[in-house]
């Protein structure tokens, strides 16, 4: 679809050039709505007529004229909605960031529990078997009361 308005575009580009060549020895006359500045229009070539004033002009020029005019609103028209798209890009970009680095954050939260836990898994194991050699022990020095009460 892409490549149909660009070849129309270009055709039409193309029209518009030879149209002006063709035409570029035809003049056109313009009309201006009239103004209190007579003395000054009528220096630079324009002529009274009336209420307006017109002034010929070559048609390839007008043609040439109106072409790049329209180009150049054209343009200043995509260019307004493709600033306004790219905003609507950038924040959806910067949303994902923010998303992306919670959902990072989240998981390093994840590991530092996991971290956290493996170590007091160690430690319980530690204690238990601490606590294990102290039975041992009491169990020991308890049978050694004993003896020592048994020979008294």
């Amino acid at each position: 679809m892409r490549r149909i308005f660009l070849s129309l575009s270009v055709m039409l580009l193309l029209a518009f050039i030879y149209f002006a060549v063709m035409n570029f020895d035809n003049s056109v006359n313009i009309n201006y709505l009239f103004s209190p500045l007579l003395d000054a229009q009528t220096k630079a070539g324009w002529t009274d007529q009336g209420a307006y004033f017109n002034k010929a002009l070559s048609l390839g020029i007008y043609t040439l004229a109106t072409l790049f005019a329209g180009v150049f609103v054209g343009a200043g028209i995509v260019y307004m909605f493709l600033s306004a798209q790219n905003e609507k890009v950038k924040a959806y970009q910067r949303e994902l960031e923010k998303t992306s680095v919670t959902g990072m954050n989240s998981a390093s939260r994840v590991e530092v529990l996991e971290a956290k836990i493996k170590t007091l898994e160690k430690a319980f194991n530690t204690v238990a078997d601490e606590r294990t050699q102290l039975e041992v022990q009491i169990k020991n020095l308890n049978q050694e009361i004993d003896n020592i009460s048994k020979n008294k």
